[in-house]
């Protein structure tokens, strides 16, 4: 069923995409964020390499989207996804209407 979606010419349409979306960080992150090449041992240490990298693409992004003003969309986006994700459970006995 995926291979049919993924062959239809939606799917493709969206396939197309990926190479400006999701491929360009993984190439940013080689070529101007120095992972080409591990330069640290163990997975722990690595793992941190890698967090701290992408935050800091983050944090450049973000700032981009501030200078363009669509900060607030992106904000309000984010938010919306991780609320989706894991709603408080309540917000009773903090002076904070339920949502």
């Amino acid at each position: 069923m995926a291979e049919d979606v993924r062959h239809s010419p939606e799917g493709k349409a969206v396939y197309a995409l990926r190479k400006e979306t999701v491929e360009r960080v993984f190439a940013d992150a080689k070529e101007k964020h120095a992972m080409r090449y591990t330069h640290l041992r163990g997975l722990a240490k690595l793992k941190m390499q890698t967090l701290l990298t992408f935050a800091a693409m983050n944090l450049k992004k973000m700032a981009r989207w501030k200078k363009k003003g669509e900060l607030n969309t992106a904000f309000s986006f984010i938010v919306h996804i991780f609320w989706k994700r894991s709603p408080p459970r309540s917000f009773a006995g903090r002076g904070l209407s339920s949502v």
